[in-house]
């Protein structure tokens, strides 16, 4: 019996040392670069040793993956700390770890390309983190109190950030090599970046298309302090509030998704295309009052159990019912729509295409005035010349697939006059990222924390 014992424990130590010995670790002075803004998560993996080539990229969105809460709470920063959150933002009331680590999970399946073989376990060793995170410049400072300790914003997300990165198996660097610093200082520097060189432009304009039309001015390689939004909510906010007022208002607030089919409303284009995005299969796994799924951290089966019990119940049925309150997220559904070249499998051509022009009228109503009025802006105490004496350039920075890049350009090319259209200089998604990467890099070496 005693040999038996024995030989369990030596077989199960084997077991151990052998899934160890499987499990290896990746370390190639690898760089993580991640822009938070207040719509999404953007990730870039790359090498100190060559910024510009991106060996994994990522992104992450509420509408990819959003856990309700319950109405009229506004501080859950304890609920937070266990995974609760939307916006990667240091001014918004959530924590941003669910969209974190939505975003590593899709950056290691992006990472597989680079290492074939790379399994669940391996582990991705960081030589350092660079975040440019919304809301950093007036927020970080803030206090807010963690079962029952106080401490500042920022401190709150790093440690939530490096948390999430070793449960997904990301060994994060020293805490002088995790460093946080504004949205807008990163995409300035990204925006300054020329595609395969290493001079930086030094005087430029451009616009931050992600989240909101706002515009920056760099003159002589400095980030104007000023940025330009003239009285505009946002581009996607006002896409979004048309979409509600024109089509998501019809729907009752108990809508289900499976009710949605049966609605006299099969004749909306517009309803009928964005009920055939991925996201709404995501809300129909959770019933209204059922518990929100955790997602999967690595904990063990006990301890997922209870935690899948701490997050709020969900307080809505369908997530066109949540859009309803959720103008940014109305906006962003739509811009899936109209991301999309083919019908999904459900919806007639007819209807679909019908929906997507229904959706264009809508962009070109709200979103493009509001990037004009910011052009206008940028442009009203005069545009920057270059050493040849012509107009500086206009950058669209943001990662918008072709074919929405395409429906913004045509839109915009009947409102902006010929002057402003010169000078506009659309990013390549391929570019966005690459110069990403680059300017995180740039960065943590400027302030002394990269060889």
């Amino acid at each position: 019996m005693k040999f038996r014992v024995i030989s369990s424990i030596v077989l199960l130590s084997l077991s151990l040392l052998s899934s160890m010995a499987f499990a290896k670790t990746i370390s190639e002075n690898l760089v993580l670069v991640v822009y938070e803004s207040n719509a999404e998560v953007n990730m870039v993996l790359a090498s100190a040793d060559s910024p510009g080539k991106v060996l994994a990229s990522s992104v992450a969105s509420p509408v990819h993956v959003s856990y309700s809460q319950s109405p009229g709470e506004e501080d859950l920063y304890a609920a937070s700390v266990t995974g609760m959150g939307h916006t990667g933002s240091l001014q918004g009331r959530d924590s941003e770890t669910i969209l974190f680590a939505n975003a590593l999970d899709n950056l290691r399946k992006s990472a597989r390309f680079q290492w074939p073989d790379l399994k669940d376990n391996d582990k991705i060793r960081l030589k350092a983190v660079f975040v440019g995170i919304a809301g950093f410049k007036d927020n970080q400072g803030k206090t807010l109190e963690v079962d029952g300790k106080a401490m500042t914003k920022g401190q709150y997300i790093r440690k939530n950030m490096k948390r999430v990165l070793k449960l997904r198996h990301f060994i994060a660097p020293r805490d002088k090599l995790v460093q946080m610093d504004s949205d807008a200082r990163l995409m300035g520097k990204l925006a300054k970046q020329k595609a395969g060189e290493e001079a930086e432009l030094r005087n430029l304009d451009f616009i931050q298309l992600t989240t909101y039309a706002v515009g920056y001015k760099i003159r002589e390689g400095i980030l104007q302090d000023d940025l330009v939004t003239y009285n505009s909510e946002g581009g996607d906010y006002q896409y979004g509030t048309k979409i509600q007022e024109d089509f998501l208002h019809q729907l009752p607030e108990s809508c289900t998704a499976s009710d949605f089919d049966t609605l006299d409303l099969k004749h909306v284009p517009v309803l009928k295309a964005m009920n055939a995005m991925p996201t709404v299969d995501v809300y129909g796994q959770v019933p209204k009052d059922d518990y929100l799924f955790y997602p999967n951290l690595g904990y063990s089966e006990t301890e997922q159990a209870r935690l899948n019990k701490t997050l709020p119940t969900r307080a809505f049925d369908h997530l066109f019912v949540r859009l309803k309150g959720k103008k940014n997220e109305a906006g962003y559904v739509g811009f899936w729509v109209l991301q999309q070249d083919a019908a999904p499998e459900g919806v007639t051509e007819k209807d679909w295409n019908d929906g997507q022009n229904k959706l264009t009228e809508c962009a070109k109503s709200t979103f493009i005035p509001a990037i004009k009025r910011v052009i206008e802006g940028l442009g009203e105490e005069g545009v920057g010349k270059n050493k040849d004496g012509a107009n500086v350039p206009l950058f669209m920075v943001g990662e918008f697939p072709v074919g929405q890049t395409l429906r913004l350009r045509d839109a915009l090319s009947e409102t902006l006059s010929e002057e402003d259209l010169k000078r506009i200089v659309w990013m390549k998604p391929l570019h966005y990222r690459q110069f990403l990467a680059t300017a995180g890099i740039k960065l943590l070496k400027k302030n002394g924390n990269l060889n």
